[in-house]
């Protein structure tokens, strides 16, 4: 798929020198824990919330009471209040995050991503995992994201744990380089002793800080450096950016994923037990353990609560008399730090508080002493004890009030020159300093995109568009007209796979701007024709570009060049390649001319990928790689993006699948370095891997591109997937991605490869109508589209159809229908041979499919050619297409068979073609082969007992019902005598029954019959 318009290596890794783990003290009653290692390669661990509290049939739980609760004493008396001193539950989890650290500490690092509700434990587990790590010798660092000033700042809980061993590396504009950078930092730190890293609250991580983390758990394995980070599962704002972090943690292969769930009842009545608070009564427990529904903070909450008496009808109440206990001094401190965010500097809530800085100290000392705040030594912070507490505090500013509160904390935070932009702005805008704000977003913007932080930079220009119309120099504070911070953002939104967005934002720049400046109008339509394109309105935006050559003007060259080059863009994906090839050439010579080096890029991109495609294949591969290269050289992300798209899908025409596969994984590797997504070049990698039968990689990039939430080309993706669960047999699945295709399709669905997918999905149902009936749809929405290596494809799966509909109409002795069929099967062929023969000088493909058509239509007439099935599997086979090569050897042995040729030459293909299927998880092809080798007793493999074909012959084939029994068992294998003891009669009776039924199947021997039955199994 393509368009308009080095890989890098793996990080060094250091030699990991085995040590002997270092002694460590581990208080636990009554029993000793378990090291659980990481799940291997290719797995995903998970400890499932339904799970973790399972017990026996006699009611008793997996983990006993006494080895739940562990209580950690730092003197001969428990301490009473906050149950920081009390660990309660979760020992299946600890045991797992343990064997991690023992992992870890032997250079198998990891990643461990810890989630659940809001309360359920999550800081609680890390706490005691990093206190039994740094038992174990461990240097522990800890890192938050921030929650109420927004999650724009770029690598903030990186910044945070890496403060104290050095600062967060910085690297302009390369994503990639400073994500090396940490990678370097944590292994040096790892030398001396292994390293755990926490990572808190990354549901209000920004975009780029996970990026990080999924980066890094690529690359810890081999390293004494064990990752953990906690989420919520209960934030919905963040919900598909988590499961996009998890798809992509999970593809490290050493990674552990701990699902938090509620308590059970025995672990909270511990819980209430483990507190000096009276009344600890039965029905005190029962209180707690109704009112927090499992949430271990709730308890507790609920527990504080009841020293003061009474307990509140809610939880937000709850929080608020905690804090209602402390004097006005203390909450006024609060408040300020519910404003500041769940952490806060002490030096800066020294500074806004108006108070002296001996009364700010006893205030923190007593919201600590409540339990409402918590200090951080190492920092010089303080943090609430939860995030609901700081937000059911912060509910409680009144209006002037908090804005006042804002206003103080940016001016602050301005002042000591603390604060990134990014932090200021929404202190700003909540401050009702709409001209600070504004500038603030902007600034943040841009510091955003030095680290290639493109979504959160989007998401500041947003911020700033917001408030232009409260600020009357909105221009002279943000360097530029309104109609240029919308042009940015909507780049910035193409570039993150936000298409529909880009087409709002890019069309108000439009407006803005108007006609006045023609050159600058041009360059806008340019871009909405590319984000028209993306959403799928092709005519819109071909429309786009045309009004875009029309508005340029001849000067400046360059703005031209690109111009005339991004038309070309448009002709070629709409596949009008000799009138593309034309203006390509034209922005060609002005690029050069001008030395316009992003219309250079463009026009040879776009040049490059018609020349292939008009069969100059070497003359337009040298213009793409000319194109790559120019596009690194001077940074053109765009361009580069582009050049990856068309090269990729240029291979993939070409059949050069291997080499469009390293491309296509260079191009991510490339792109992400910016910050880039791209739905197109994600979808050219699965493809090729598709075709390739690298499935487990389509799978696992597939399943992570769909859970991403990339708007651009949406349907590309679920068709790609729909093809994956065809081929391994998932039909619902299949039927459900391609009806969400549906949503989202252009009017010519595809070019009728939709139709196409629906197709092989009905040929593997054995729904043969249906499947001709998607053929013959998708030959016309192909239209007079010049995609011959299309056409001989659609016709190749069109004829596929038509040979098992014609095998259903000789056995049903339907001359009527064999000769429409037949009809049909004719003009197919005569299409597919012409469209083959064109195809051919531009494709070996077009070959490959031809030959696969001729030995359709072979079967189609009811000949048995084994010939033109190995040279259909010959020609796939050297494109190192190993699906459909495994498609024609089944076809090639079952060809065999029904010509009667030995087991012994039909085995060799059979079996090739079975080792293919199961190597890939084929499996509507495995269970298709292995049914052949039954009937015809080959050897390929053991099959399994269950696979038998359905019944009903009698009515479908008009057999008895006995005769129906014998084709049954027949079918499966069974000899005369196998069937004579089965169904108690006589080897000779079954003798008399096989040769009615060869007579009224008209079947040449008990193979062709077994397989008649196999047909027909479908349409009983």
């Amino acid at each position: 798929m393509n368009t308009i318009g080095g890989p890098s290596g793996r990080p060094h890794s250091r030699t990991c020198r085995r040590r002997p783990p270092p002694p460590r003290t581990v208080w636990i009653v009554g029993c000793s824990m378990t090291a659980v290692m990481v799940p291997p390669l290719g797995s995903f661990g998970r400890l499932d919330r339904h799970r973790a509290g399972a017990r026996t049939a006699s009611g008793t739980s997996y983990v006993s009471l006494a080895h739940r609760l562990r209580i950690r004493r730092d003197t001969d008396e428990m301490k009473v209040g906050p149950s920081d001193d009390v660990f309660v539950g979760r020992a299946r989890e600890l045991e797992a995050l343990e064997g991690a650290l023992d992992a870890a500490r032997a250079c198998r690092g990891g990643t461990v991503l810890i989630t659940g509700e809001a309360g359920i434990g999550k800081t609680r587990l890390t706490s005691e995992l990093s206190v039994r790590a740094r038992d174990a010798g461990f240097e522990v660092l800890l890192g938050r994201s921030i929650d109420l000033v927004g999650t724009e700042l770029p690598y903030q809980p990186f910044a945070q744990a890496l403060g104290p061993v050095g600062a967060l590396p910085r690297a302009d504009g390369q994503q990639f380089r400073v994500f090396e950078l940490v990678l370097g930092l944590l292994t040096e730190r790892a030398d001396s002793a292994p390293v755990l890293l926490v990572l808190e609250d990354l549901h209000w991580a920004d975009t780029s800080t996970l990026d990080l983390v999924v980066y890094l758990a690529q690359y810890v394995d081999d390293r004494p450096v064990l990752l953990v980070g906690t989420y919520r599962a209960d934030e919905r704002s963040s919900a598909e950016r988590m499961l996009r972090l998890a798809n992509g943690v999970r593809r490290s292969g050493s990674a552990l994923l701990v699902d938090l769930g509620p308590l059970d009842r025995d672990e909270l009545a511990t819980l209430v037990a483990s507190y000096a608070v009276p009344p600890r009564t039965a029905a005190f427990a029962d209180t707690i353990v109704v009112r927090s529904e499992g949430n271990p903070f709730f308890a507790q909450e609920l527990i504080a609560a009841a020293r003061d008496g009474g307990l509140p009808r809610g939880l937000r109440e709850l929080l608020l008399q905690r804090v209602d206990r402390l004097d006005q001094q203390a909450r006024a401190v609060v408040r300020i730090a519910s404003a500041a965010g769940r952490e806060v500097g002490y030096s800066l809530l020294r500074a806004v508080a108006v108070m002296p800085e001996q009364d700010v100290r006893i205030a923190l000392r007593q919201a600590v002493e409540h339990g409402v705040l918590v200090a951080e030594p190492a920092t010089s912070s303080y943090r609430f004890r939860h995030a609901l507490l700081a937000e059911a505090v912060y509910a409680t500013l009144l209006p002037g009030e908090r804005e006042e509160i804002h206003e103080h904390l940016a001016e602050e935070l301005a002042r000591s020159g603390a604060a990134a932009p990014a932090e200021l702005a929404p202190h700003w805008a909540a401050a009702g300093r709409m001209a600070e704000a504004l500038a603030a977003s902007v600034a943040a913007a841009n510091e955003a995109v030095s680290v290639a932080g493109l979504a959160e930079a989007r998401a500041h220009l947003e911020r700033a568009i917001s408030l232009w119309p409260a600020v009357p120099n909105a221009a002279e504070l943000a360097g530029s007209d309104l109609g240029g911070i919308c042009s940015w953002a909507a780049v910035l939104a193409g570039e993150t796979g936000e298409a529909p967005r880009a087409v709002e934002l890019v069309r108000q720049a439009i407006d803005l701007v108007g006609v006045g400046d023609r050159r600058r109008a041009a360059l806008l339509q340019v871009r909405l024709g590319e984000y028209l394109h993306q959403i799928g309105s092709d005519l819109s935006g071909l429309a786009a570009l045309e009004r875009a050559v029309e508005l340029a003007p001849a000067e400046p060259v360059p703005d031209r060049a690109y111009v005339v080059a991004s038309l070309a863009g448009g002709l070629m994906v709409a596949w009008r390649h000799a009138a593309s090839v034309r203006l390509a050439e034209e922005a060609l010579a002005l690029a050069r001319d001008a030395g316009a080096g992003e219309g250079l890029v463009r026009a040879l991109t776009v040049r490059g990928a018609d020349l292939v495609y008009l069969g100059r294949t070497e003359e337009g591969l040298a213009d793409l790689r000319e194109a790559l290269l120019v596009a690194e050289e001077i940074g053109d992300r765009i361009g580069l993006d582009r050049v990856y798209v068309n090269l990729t899908d240029s291979l993939t025409m070409l059949g050069r699948l291997e080499e469009s596969v390293q491309i296509g994984r260079a191009g991510l590797e490339a792109i992400h370095r910016y910050g880039l997504k791209s739905a197109v070049l994600v979808s050219n990698l699965i493809e090729a891997l598709l075709a390739r039968g690298e499935w487990d990689e389509a799978d696992a990039l597939s399943t992570a591109a769909l859970r991403s939430t990339m708007a651009s080309f949406p349907y590309m993706l679920l068709m790609l997937r729909a093809d994956l669960d065809v081929g391994r047999g998932d039909f619902v699945a299949a039927r459900e991605h391609l009806d969400a295709a549906l949503q989202t399709l252009r009017p010519d669905r595809g070019l009728g490869i939709y139709d196409v997918d629906l197709a092989e999905l009905a040929l593997w149902e054995r729904r043969w109508a249906d499947a001709a009936e998607h053929t013959n749809a998708a030959l016309e929405s192909l239209g007079s589209v010049r995609a011959e290596q299309l056409r001989v494809w659609f016709c190749a799966k069109g004829l596929r159809a038509q040979a098992d509909l014609a095998a259903v109409a000789r056995t049903r002795r339907d001359a009527a229908a064999e000769r429409s069929v037949l009809d049909r099967a004719d003009q197919l062929i005569a299409v597919a041979r012409r469209a083959g023969e064109d195809a051919l000088p531009v494709t070996p493909v077009g070959g490959a499919w031809l030959g696969l058509a001729e030995a359709e239509y072979e079967r189609t007439r009811g000949i048995a050619d084994p010939g033109l099935w190995v040279d259909a599997a010959g020609r796939w086979e050297l494109l190192a297409r190993a699906p459909l090569t495994a498609y024609c050897r089944w076809r090639q042995a079952e060809a065999v068979v029904t010509a009667g040729g030995s087991r012994a030459e039909a085995s060799i293909p059979a079996r090739s073609a079975y080792e293919v299927a199961v190597r890939i998880g084929a499996q509507p092809l495995q269970r298709e082969l292995e049914l052949l080798a039954e009937l015809a007793r080959l050897r390929i493999a053991t099959p399994p007992a269950d696979v038998e074909p359905a019944g009903g012959f009698d009515e479908v084939l008009g057999l008895t019902a006995r005769e129906a029994e014998v084709l049954t068992l027949l079918s499966r294998g069974c000899t005369d005598r196998e069937i004579a003891v089965t169904l108690v009669i006589s080897v000779r009776t079954v003798g008399v029954h096989v040769s009615h039924i060869l007579r009224k199947l008209g079947a040449a021997n008990r193979i062709e019959a077994a397989a008649i039955a196999h047909r027909m199994s479908g349409h009983s």
